[in-house]
């Protein structure tokens, strides 16, 4: 596998902090600093990918698929970080017939309102 090095510019207290790290966890600073990265790589692919889920670009599946994680991974974290998960087509529809089935008004006007913005 050929490989291409790339470097950062750190202050001398940040070269002694992974200095000290690199011995504590007996890995190279080469592999520490390598690990650091792919990690940071996959935190910030999520974190776009959660970022395009709220904002309605993409859904569960895309969203795993833009973070490189599965279905289920991709579902637990939206759901730690309490984001609100509807995703079947037919929710508004099936919320509409609770609401009258219920007679409930606060409800029948809140999915007046979600229909109104959806148009």
């Amino acid at each position: 596998m050929t490989t291409i090095t790339k470097s950062v510019r750190l202050s001398p207290e940040e070269s002694a902090e992974v200095a000290q790290l690199s011995e504590q966890t007996y890995m190279t600073e080469s592999s520490l600093l390598k690990k650091w990265v792919l990690a940071g790589i996959k935190a910030q692919k999520l974190e776009m990918a959660i970022q395009q889920y709220m904002e309605r670009k993409t859904g569960l599946r895309g969203g795993a698929s833009l973070a490189g994680v599965s279905y289920n991974r991709f579902l637990q974290e939206v759901e730690a970080r309490n984001i609100v998960v509807l995703e079947e087509d037919r929710f508004a529809e099936r919320l509409e017939g609770l609401a009258d089935m219920f007679g409930d008004a606060d409800l029948q006007e809140a999915i007046l309102k979600l229909n109104t913005a959806a148009q």
